[in-house]
């Protein structure tokens, strides 16, 4: 017998040929296949006939027999099929991109005629929201007055098989329904038999995973006595349409199943493994039932199924087990990220409650998370010992299976036995990302890699050792992103992070680290050097045993307390001199080898810095007003779009970023003193904030812009000259600035007058208090000096970014214009290094060669996206596996606000009045959202010295800026929140 798989076409979707697609981790399609058949036919007896991407197949499976369609693109599927090797055997002919079920095979081969071909008359219903597109393209016929679908596989009889060679395909037809037919009036025997979906194809992945996995009680039934490192409970399941036409024959299995135990009786609908979205947790489940009480057991079944909406009563079902109480961790397990499909575990769970509904219900917010990469699981016992056997249990159900996209809820009990409440599939679709594990584990390999090389020493750095984060200086994964594609990447540490980081720090008086680049690249993701970034925070003139001493300790405080992460330069780092400095230091370092007399001698240097840090403001910036002249003589110049992109990149950096990195440090230092002297009761928080809202920034000016404008004082086109530079991701060419959108970004929503500015007089109280702070400090100004200087850095900081982004947008302006010029698309061009614009000035590169380029950065950041690492890295098994930890979110202003939840994912017209508003980055691309009168705003990332914290707190905005990774998707998934600033919570309102 000879099994022939006709495969030459180009996939439905993505690039890879659909045999080798990924069922799971391990198997493809045609390994399926394969094994379908394999008590069947022998290897050397199935051919595959093939055309796309062939190579790539016999590379995989040599052992197979191979057919190359000759000119394939322009062929149909019946010029495949007869020049294939067929002898005086029987046949079998199958789609490679369908697999059917080892009984659908053994069921067609028992059949007796020249033909038997396989339909299946459950077509439109055998997976859950079937796309009309991909009922459009079905194969169907008629069979029994009744529209079906082909499957595309069929058995041929030896005599038959022989016949086929010598058919001529212009006779024929096209595709396999017109040989059949064909067949038929040669008076062929021809039958037919249902299948009745058992099968799946993939023209959705989707279809993939309902082929193996039913509903719950199906699944729970399928392993129940199968598994043996854990344990399913015993179960009663009946469908909707049972209980209501017979309840007391369904009471009366329950009770003579469980007999002495309590119940828990759970939802197993159909709408529960719906493929567009997750139910998991959207119907009712009722715990703790007493089973000695037929009216409670009856009164949870029907609280159950009336929780289903649709509901189809044939075949939602309900499942009733054996309570399990005594619980020690009970939570979910997705066992592939759920944004991509990527190779990694992701545990939810809750140690605390001892409830076994906490993480599905959310109804607890001390959850935990730990990731672990499925390519390495052998550092879990580091994270959570508990874990191990949960794990173990989970790897048996997958090889149970063969499927490893699941959603699995479990629990261990007081004698750690793990139990398994559910198991269904990952309910979102991953057709977009064409992962390949070889690529993601070769980068993972060279992340770690570099990790090990950075823990040498350096000449140019003081400490042992360093750890990695992505938010500790410089904030990438609040200006960037973690994942940010790579010309924005390389754009942020050519005018950035490279250099001008260093001589900043340089000549405010820390060490000197050049040549020592502050950012660096782990899997395309940006992650801090600690090490680095705390030596540029030490004062210069230190001893080095002191400088090595501080280096140490910084680094250990925050591998300690990886928390701290995006917030060193207030708990981890001192920077600036602060009159609770000296007491602050003896309680930090108090577990250091560092002594009395060496933290005054720190004390000393930084007191020197600080009182230099209020007199050398204007002198710091006044590069930056080079830019405008320089930037007008550009734009008007007759250089290409190129060269203008570069010249004013190369402007941004020579009088932009380091005008604007002292300006920074200038606002740091003023918001620190505002911070020290609320902490110590010289200014009391609301003073703090009426000072705040004493003069305005350039974001305040911006709102008061727009106001104008909407009472026709100022024209569209004034707004756009003056703002429409921004972009909501500053260094991202493919997202469109302010000037391409005007409507959308400049003109406000629901426009109210801005507040009238209130001047701000220090009390008498509060001037010497102010005073005794500077005596101590040593400093000759005078208390209003320091209030003017305060507000000097906050608004220069605001300005300076302001003018160096004017500059930075233009260029990004100037790429895109060079990109249509070279015929490249826009979306492409953020696949481009800055070194490839350099190189193709100097006529380097050619743009075939940048072409290239892109398409391989391309593919690469599919494994950017996919691999998951954590916000900070100190260990090599960090990149296998991890806890993520929740931030500590920086509150904005004493204020409370109750409001519906908006997840901003697009600028389209959307009505956000009103709203908390939830966005990734505290970038000051996102200012336009404030003229839409929201009600607050929650940021993933962001420090409490952020652009958008200054702003909120500008106007008043209650916020909470850089919640983390782990709190921003809780609170996405909320309706309605309470943020309290003053208490410094975030909670749901139901």
């Amino acid at each position: 017998m000879k099994l022939f798989l006709l495969g030459a076409g180009k996939p439905a979707y993505g690039d890879k040929p659909t045999a080798l697609k990924q069922i799971s981790s391990s198997t493809t399609v045609l390994d399926w296949k394969i094994h379908s058949y394999e008590d069947i036919i022998e290897p050397q007896n199935i051919y595959f006939l093939g055309g796309y991407h062939l190579n790539e197949i016999i590379e995989k499976y040599p052992d197979l027999n191979f057919s190359l369609t000759p000119n394939w693109e322009k062929k149909n599927i019946l010029d495949t099929l007869f020049s294939a090797p067929f002898s005086e055997a029987k046949s079998i002919i199958s789609y490679a991109d369908t697999i059917f079920r080892k009984d659908v095979i053994e069921e067609m081969l028992e059949i007796e005629a020249d033909v038997v071909f396989a339909y299946d008359s459950l077509w439109k219903e055998r997976f859950e929201a079937r796309s009309l597109e991909d009922i459009s393209i079905a194969e169907t016929l008629i069979v029994d007055a009744k529209e079906v679908e082909f499957t595309g596989l069929l058995s041929l009889s030896p005599a038959l098989a022989q016949k086929i060679k010598t058919l001529n395909v212009v006779e024929v037809g096209s595709n396999l329904l017109d040989l059949i037919n064909y067949l038929q009036k040669e008076n062929f025997s021809v039958k037919s038999f249902d299948i009745m979906g058992k099968w799946a194809e993939f023209n959705s992945p989707n279809d993939i995973a309902k082929f193996i996995l039913g509903t719950k009680a199906d699944t729970l039934a399928r392993l129940e006595p199968l598994v043996k490192k854990s344990h399913i409970g015993k179960q009663v399941s009946f469908t909707s349409l049972k209980w209501q036409d017979n309840p007391s024959e369904v009471l009366q299995e329950i009770q003579e199943n469980f007999i002495d135990k309590n119940l828990v009786v759970r939802s197993s609908s159909k709408g529960e493994d719906n493929w567009d979205s997750s139910n998991a947790g959207g119907f009712e489940s009722i715990l703790n039932v007493d089973i000695s009480n037929p009216d409670a057991i009856a009164s949870a079944i029907d609280s159950v199924i009336d929780s289903y909406t649709g509901a189809t009563l044939e075949q939602d079902q309900v499942l009733v087990q054996a309570f399990l109480s005594e619980v020690k961790v009970s939570g979910v397990i997705f066992t592939c990220g759920l944004e991509s499909g990527a190779p990694y575990y992701r545990i939810n769970f809750d140690d605390v409650t001892q409830s076994t509904e906490s993480v599905t219900a959310g109804t607890h917010g001390d959850l935990r998370t730990v990731i672990v990469s499925r390519l390495n699981t052998k550092n879990l016992d580091k994270i959570e010992p508990l874990l191990v056997p949960v794990l173990e249990a989970i790897q048996e159900l997958e090889q149970l299976l063969e499927f490893d996209k699941l959603d699995i809820e479990f629990a261990i009990d007081k004698n750690s036995v793990v139990h398994i409440f559910q198991v269904r599939p990952i309910s979102v679709n991953h057709s977009d990302y064409d992962l390949d594990i070889k690529d993601i584990k070769s980068s993972i390999k060279n992340a770690k890699k570099s990790f090990i090389n950075k823990q040498h020493n350096s000449p140019f750095l003081f400490g042992e050792r360093t750890v990695l984060a992505n938010m500790p200086d410089w904030n990438p994964a609040e200006i960037i992103g973690t994942r940010p594609k790579p010309f924005a990447f390389s754009l942020y540490r050519e005018i950035i992070t490279n250099d001008i980081w260093a001589q900043q720090r340089s000549e405010f008086g820390y060490i000197d680290v050049r040549p020592c680049a502050l950012i660096s690249s782990l899997c395309g993701q940006p992650y801090v050097d600690a090490r680095a970034s705390f030596n540029s925070f030490i004062p210069n003139n230190l001893t080095s045993s002191l400088k090595l001493k501080l280096a140490n300790a910084y680094i250990d405080i925050l591998a300690q307390n990886p928390q701290l992460h995006d917030k060193v330069e207030f708990d981890v780092v001192y920077t600036v001199w602060t009159s609770d400095f000296l007491k602050s230091a003896q309680e930090r370092f108090k577990p250091y080898d560092i002594s009395t007399q060496e933290i005054l001698e720190l004390e000393k240097a930084l007191k020197e810095i600080t009182k230099k840090a209020f007199l050398r403001l204007k002198s710091d910036i006044v590069s930056s007003e080079e830019l405008q002249t320089r930037r007008e003589a550009l734009n008007s110049s007759t250089l290409s779009s190129l060269e203008k992109a570069l010249a004013l990149l190369d402007d941004c950096k020579k009088f932009g970023t380091l005008a604007f990195s002292h300006a920074a440090r200038a606002g740091f230092i003023a918001t620190t003193f505002l911070n020290s002297f609320v902490l110590n009761s010289f200014l009391n928080e609301d003073r703090k904030h009426e000072f705040l809202m004493s003069f305005k920034t350039v974001a305040g000016e911006f709102e008061n812009d727009k106001y104008l404008f909407s009472i026709g004082s100022i024209s569209l086109e004034e707004l756009t000259q003056k703002y429409g530079h921004l972009r909501a991701g500053t260094y991202e060419v493919g997202v469109e600035a302010y000037w391409e959108n005007p409507r959308q970004y400049l003109i406000p929503d629901k426009p109210q007058k801005p507040k009238d500015i209130a001047p701000f007089e220090l009390t008498q109280e509060e001037i010497l208090n102010f005073e005794l702070v500077l005596k101590e400090l040593g400093s000759d100004i005078s208390a209003k000096e320091l209030l003017e200087y305060f507000k000097e850095a906050i608004q220069a900081r605001e300005f300076i970014k302001f003018e160096f982004t004017k500059n930075l947008s233009k260029a990004l302006d100037f790429v895109n214009r060079a990109g249509n010029e070279l015929k490249i698309k826009r979306k492409n061009l953020s696949f481009l290094e800055y070194s490839d614009l350099e190189q193709l000035k100097l006529n380097v590169l050619c743009v075939k060669n940048i072409k290239k380029n892109i398409k391989k950065r391309k593919k690469r950041y599919i494994t950017t996206q996919a691999v998951e690492l954590p916000s900070l890295i100190q260990n090599i098994s960090d990149f296998d596996s991890f806890e993520r930890h929740s931030s500590e979110p920086n509150f904005v202003t004493t204020k409370k606000v109750e409001a519906p939840v908006h997840l901003f994912e697009s600028a389209k017209e959307v009505d956000m009045s009103g709203k908390v508003v939830m966005i990734l980055q505290a970038d000051p691309g996102y200012d336009w959202l404030f003229s839409h009168n929201i009600a607050g705003l929650i940021t993933q990332y962001g420090g409490a010295n952020s652009h958008m914290a200054i702003r909120a707190a500008e106007i008043g905005l209650p916020s909470a800026i850089g919640v983390g990774e782990k709190l921003y998707e809780k609170i996405s998934l909320m309706r309605r929140v309470e943020i309290d600033c003053s208490g410094r919570t975030i909670r749901e309102i139901t």
